[in-house]
């Protein structure tokens, strides 16, 4: 399978801490874990992990945190051939403080200074090899040009609808597969609750909708859109969920892109996002398609459900 991703990358340095630490003092910390990150950036090396051929279009600076992202990109065995080089910029970065014993993780963050990709710049030749296109929702106005390049062509557009930026409505309506947070559905859709989200997203133009809640698993409205189902998150033990959402994300579209169901495709994606969350960091947990495989075979899976459904 050929994939072809469009999104941000980012350095990330994660530090295991006991809680916050109190202002003006010092803790000293076991380990302190750095490198790359980001949505789209991380998705790609998931994707690649699992076994399909990725190429990543977004953007770098010519600092030490881009050297570390291309380094581990190649590595990983992503093509950076269609990627930008802006010299003199600051990339992204984030601190991320987690706390496995209260499951929770605070990242402090800075977008830097790259500009974002040229919608021009945008060619839909890319997809003439392509099985998929992957958009993490960091760049909607280029994405937006490709999406609707690949729904021309007949292509599966998924999108990791994190946060409402400027030009993310228009994208929705381009995309076949989005996959939201509850900020994300509540936010463009004006609807707080689950089903009316799923509904509301759905009436803007993809055929595949659904929401996802962390350990309380995924909602998603079936393909005619009449009914809502619930994939479970499977239970692991957890170490860090920095990265779980690319990480589940990754796995759907790894999913979609070879034909799996739209329920299969869910829950190999909550797969992915539970192995990933077995390490530090976003990246250094994800799993080969085989262990992704198992576990969705397999289980266990968690009995938590999304707040605001009652499973009818």
């Amino acid at each position: 399978m050929d994939i072809l991703v469009v999104g941000y990358n980012a350095f990330d340095i994660t530090v295991p801490t006991a809680g916050l630490p109190a202002l003006d003092s010092k803790h000293e910390v076991t380990e302190i874990y750095h490198g790359g990150g980001g949505p789209g950036a991380t998705a790609a090396v998931c994707l690649a992990r699992l076994g399909a051929r990725v190429r990543l279009v977004t953007v770098f600076g010519d600092d030490e945190g881009a050297a570390v992202q291309r380094r581990e990109l190649l590595e990983a065995g992503v093509d950076l051939s269609l990627s930008v080089a802006a010299g003199g910029h600051r990339s992204p970065r984030a601190v991320i403080l987690v706390d496995p014993a209260a499951a929770t993780r605070t990242v402090f963050w800075s977008r830097g200074t790259l500009p974002a990709l040229a919608p021009d710049a945008m060619d839909p030749a890319w997809l003439d090899s392509c099985d998929l296109l992957y958009c993490d929702g960091h760049e909607p106005p280029a994405a937006e040009r490709l999406a609707a390049a690949a729904r021309a062509r007949g292509l599966p557009v998924v999108l990791d609808a994190g946060s409402v930026r400027a030009g993310a409505s228009e994208l929705v309506a381009r995309c076949t597969d989005v996959i939201a947070s509850p900020g994300f559905a509540a936010s463009l859709t004006g609807e707080s609750g689950p089903v009316a989200g799923l509904r509301a997203l759905r009436a803007r133009g993809p055929g595949r909708v659904a929401i996802t809640y962390g350990e309380a698993g995924v909602l998603a409205l079936d393909e005619t859109g009449g009914g809502v189902f619930h994939v479970p998150a499977c239970a692991v033990e957890v170490r860090d969920t920095t990265g779980a959402g690319d990480a589940f994300h990754a796995g759907y579209a790894f999913a979609r892109a070879r034909g799996d169901s739209w329920p299969a495709g869910l829950a190999l994606g909550a797969a992915v996002a539970a192995l990933k969350c077995r390490d530090w960091g976003g990246r250094r947990g994800l799993p080969t398609l085989d262990e992704a495989m198992r576990l969705r075979a397999n289980g266990p899976w968690r009995q938590a459900v999304p707040p605001g459904w009652s499973g009818a």
